[in-house]
């Protein structure tokens, strides 16, 4: 494999290029211009720049921005080409005496379909009340995506529990798994949450960004939201503009030389008529995670993906979309009582949604159905798997878009019913058998005043739901229950959330939201040794509703060099549910039960970037982070130590020559971890360390296809480490120096 990666690496510094022309007579002139987006205004980067006349062509850069270095008087055609916007032809003159501004359109169903987590909308991320970040898929790409908290663990306030490459949770605020809700395209993701170590089945790559939302999100999507969110949202499919058929994909294959990973990516989608699809699929291998000291022995994994996707576009605006998605992994983990404990995980959606325009606005009717199962094998594949656990969800949602009524700018009003069932058929029952059903509804609307030029001075967002989840356990005397068990949980949640707009670059903003989940049954019923945690778990059938009450103050800022956002926040929360070691063995084990508390989190996030020239751009961000059990006077489990981090990127400094280059230096400091005392599920502390990464690409882009390569090291030290969120630092150091090579063909 790695003589196939040196063949490509040579093949690409080797390519024609057919991107300059024979040289210009003097006098000549600079022509530079930057690609916006019609209506937004926002700057557009990655759009390839043509003058048709002179066969020139250059790529717009992180900041829309374009050069062409010697063009001789005359007029000009210039085209900007992208997929996912309409082609258009500009004339231009030259010399000229103003910046060229090309305004692009994106496709029609780009504007109806993207999905902001933050509103049930499309929204300028300055009238959000709430903090909300994003990652791009280049980035998940060739820099993570082994997993979801991989993809997500450096934006701010974002952090990741690790297990292995394989085994990523991501952290928002201090919170996990149960209180940070996966969703796919909005529609959430269950995959038996209730251990740190138990990971999103879902595939990254997939994403053409992931959304976080920090902070209660429970009126827009429920119980198990009452922290965050973590959005993967995937591009909208290719419908054809004015009937021209498309065809566009890409693949991928990377490669990581700290435990020998070989990943393999690939994507194909078009339309044509009113139809439109696509279908990818992905496979990663490794070996042993690798550290400073060496392997770690039976660590290694292999994961697959694939997904179908597929719409059609009628005449009258209705869009039906059809989809199909399925994952799994095999991996082990590093128990040393257990030398051969290996893990098998798969996952299904299936999916279908339609949209209907009216003219008071637009309905959605989505359903959902998923499988998920969990096997683990504590013996080793070849003995058989102890605990087998298949949960089966459907989901449906309809949802009514107003158009704007009087003073309410827009809102909408949606209606939710699910339905889950667990079943075990392994000897060790960790879970019940048990059935649930869950009715919702939600309305959410939107304000806005003092409209002034291309903004509204003052937006007011406030929503109100109320969930109704009805739980069933039949008796089974092997996990305690006597009886039938029979519970009803219910509660009514509200967020309200004022933005201020200084001008078309600055707001601020605060929220008040409240959040709830109902206790899991793994908390209520868990009744034996839990082998992926090392802990025998018994669970608490009193456990009551867990609320919260979030109070966040933001200020963000958008500036043509100048991006940044500051949070204050305070997250109270009543009946906090929390895993309590009760000082008992059995087996060996320690024993585990569940309790409740008043809790509280409070913090400081935010992160600044500078553009200090057009080619250079420097990054800073930090936060800090306090939690508090109110019984115990302690810290919370796996609280997050302080973290501070510092980049400079330069880019874009060859595009006149249709190349597009990058180089990036980051550093970042994590303070102490401390540990919630004897509640502490991996009692250790650890200490601060500073981690460098370096990385560097570059993208060649033709008319109708581009080559890309990147190389990310990781940890360039090989810095000796605890990670205080690694649930392996009782064992091992974190990963050691990791190059990370990845090529890239898009067509």
């Amino acid at each position: 494999m790695k003589i196939i990666y040196s063949i490509i690496l040579i093949a690409l510094f080797f390519l024609p290029t057919q991107l300059q022309s024979e040289t210009v007579a003097a006098p000549y002139h600079k022509v530079c211009g930057r690609i916006i987006q019609a209506g937004t205004k926002n700057p557009i980067a990655g759009i390839l720049v043509e003058l048709v006349e002179l066969n020139l062509s250059t790529v717009s850069d992180s900041r829309g921005f374009f050069c062409f270095a010697s063009i001789p008087p005359g007029k000009f055609t210039m085209v900007p080409s992208s997929p996912r916007f309409i082609p258009d032809r500009f004339a231009i003159k030259v010399p000229s005496t103003a910046e060229i501004q090309l305004s692009i359109r994106p496709l029609p169903i780009v504007s109806e379909t993207v999905t902001v987590t933050a509103a049930p909308w499309v929204t300028d991320p300055l009238d959000t009340a709430q903090s909300t970040y994003a990652v791009a898929a280049d980035d998940i790409q060739t820099r993570s995506g082994l997993s979801l908290g991989e993809a997500v663990k450096d934006l701010p306030g974002v952090r990741n529990i690790s297990t292995g490459d394989a085994g990523g949770v991501p952290v928002i605020r201090g919170q996990s798994n149960e209180r940070v809700r996966v969703l796919s395209n909005g529609m959430f993701h269950d995959y038996f949450q209730f251990s740190r170590r138990h990971m999103p089945n879902i595939e990254p790559y997939e994403a053409d960004h992931i959304e976080i939302v920090s902070g209660p999100s429970s009126v827009l999507y429920g119980p198990q939201a009452n922290s965050g969110v973590v959005n993967i949202v995937s591009a909208p499919l290719p419908f054809p503009v004015d009937d021209q058929s498309n065809f566009s994909g890409r693949s991928m294959l990377g490669y990581a030389g700290i435990n020998q990973a070989e990943t393999f990516y690939a994507q194909i989608e078009g339309g044509q008529g009113g139809f439109a699809g696509r279908a990818a699929m992905a496979r990663r291998a490794t070996g042993n995670m690798g550290t400073p000291a060496g392997d770690l022995p039976n660590t290694d994994y292999v994961q697959q993906s694939a997904s179908l996707e597929t719409g059609y576009q009628f005449a009258n605006d209705i869009v039906t979309r059809f989809f199909y998605r399925h994952w799994e992994n095999e991996l082990g983990f590093y128990i040393p009582l257990q030398p051969n404990f290996r893990l098998g995980l798969r996952n299904d959606i299936g999916g279908a949604t339609v949209t209907i325009p009216t003219a008071w606005g637009k309905w959605d009717l989505d359903a959902n159905l998923s499988q998920n199962i969990r096997r683990a094998f504590p013996l080793g594949r070849s003995q058989g798997a102890k605990v087998d656990l298949e949960l089966d969800t459907q989901l449906y949602r309809l949802s009514f878009q107003h158009n704007p009524l009087g003073p309410l700018q827009r809102g909408v009003i949606r209606l939710e019913h699910s339905r889950q069932s667990n079943e075990t058929f392994g000897p060790v029952k960790l879970l019940p058998c048990y059935d649930t059903s869950t009715w919702s509804v939600m309305i959410f609307e939107e304000s806005r005043f003092k409209r002034k030029k291309m903004f509204d001075h003052w937006t007011l967002n406030a929503g109100l739901r109320f969930d109704q989840r009805a739980l069933n356990v039949p008796a089974d005397l092997g996990l305690g229950i006597a009886r039938n068990f029979a519970k009803t949980y219910q509660a009514l949640t509200g967020a309200a959330g004022l933005v201020y707009r200084l001008n078309r670059f600055f707001s601020s903003g605060i929220t008040i939201s409240r959040g709830w989940r109902n206790p899991s049954e793994f908390e209520l019923f868990a009744n034996g040794p839990h082998d992926g945690v090392q802990l025998f778990e018994k669970g608490n059938p009193d456990l009551r509703e867990e609320t919260n009450l979030n109070t966040e103050f933001t200020i963000r800022l958008d500036h043509d060099r100048v991006r940044g956002s500051l949070a204050f926040f305070r997250n109270a929360f009543s009946n906090y549910i929390y895993l309590r070691l009760t000082g008992e063995t059995i087996d060996g084990l320690p024993v585990s039960t569940f309790d409740q508390c008043d809790a509280a989190i409070k913090g400081i996030e935010g992160h600044l970037d500078v553009d200090l020239t057009r080619q250079l751009t420097m990054k800073i961000q930090g936060e800090t982070l306090y939690t508090h059990n109110d019984k115990t006077g302690m810290r919370l489990p796996f609280t997050p130590p302080d973290r501070a981090a510092f980049s400079i990127r330069l880019h874009d400094f060859l595009a006149s020559h249709g190349l597009n280059p990058f180089t990036e230096f980051r550093s970042t400091w994590t303070g102490k971890g401390k540990i919630a005392g004897p509640d502490e599920p991996f009692p250790l502390e650890t200490e601060s360390y500073v981690l460098f990464d370096l990385g560097a690409g570059v993208k060649k882009q033709f008319k109708n296809c581009a080559y890309r390569f990147d190389l990310w090291i990781g940890n360039l030290t090989n810095k000796s480490y605890k990670d205080f969120l690694d649930t392996y630092k009782q064992y091992a150091q974190s990963a050691g120096r990791n190059i990370r090579l990845t090529f890239s063909f898009l067509f």
